[in-house]
């Protein structure tokens, strides 16, 4: 009885170990890097660049480091000054690889340099600030070949706690981020 037992569990451990080896099939990193488009809770729309690396600890979970930067251009018809924003943050990425799509999600939490000028609502920034940065959202990424994939969207709600020139409180601005690009992926 317990000769069956052990021979049952011994086939089991095989057939899953060939399950768990086919599962290393994952990038150990992937690069992004391509257009950022912003929509500022000041509805604002504001052009840039995103740039994140992800260190994939197994076929479906990473830490991410995702990198923006954002530039307000000068309008003369609203007062509203040349100002940017770099936010730089970390946090889990997880993934779902099903074939030649891949998609995403993460959170991620850091700090946004925004100088002063910016608009995030209600006018610009009083002065130039560090701010909490706060982002949950996810995309898709179509794979080329085992190198490239595009990044087909990343959408991303942006959260940042910024001073309110009329108050002087901290409060949270609504920003909403959307990316394309290209993925570099190392083996």
């Amino acid at each position: 009885m317990h000769m069956k037992r052990y021979l049952i569990l011994a086939i089991a451990l095989i057939v899953l170990s060939g399950t768990a080896f086919a599962q290393d099939d994952y990038p150990k990193a992937e690069v992004f890097a391509g257009y950022a488009y912003l929509r500022t809770a000041g509805n604002t729309n504001v052009n840039g660049w995103n740039g994140q690396a992800v260190f994939n600890m197994n076929h479906w979970f990473g830490v991410a480091a995702d990198i923006a930067g954002h530039y307000q251009t000068k309008s003369d018809d609203d007062l509203r000054p040349s100002a940017s924003i770099h936010s730089f943050m970390f946090g889990p990425h997880l993934a779902d690889r099903a074939g030649r799509i891949t998609g995403f999600a993460h959170a991620l939490f850091g700090i946004a340099h925004a100088k002063e000028g910016f608009n995030l609502g209600r006018g610009g920034l009083a002065s130039s600030s560090n701010n909490l940065a706060i982002a949950f959202g996810g995309g898709v990424d179509a794979n080329i070949n085992d190198v490239f994939a595009v990044r087909l969207f990343q959408a991303d709600y942006l959260n940042l706690r910024v001073e309110d020139p009329l108050t002087g409180d901290k409060k949270g601005r609504n920003n909403f981020r959307l990316s394309i690009g290209l993925v570099f992926k190392i083996q």
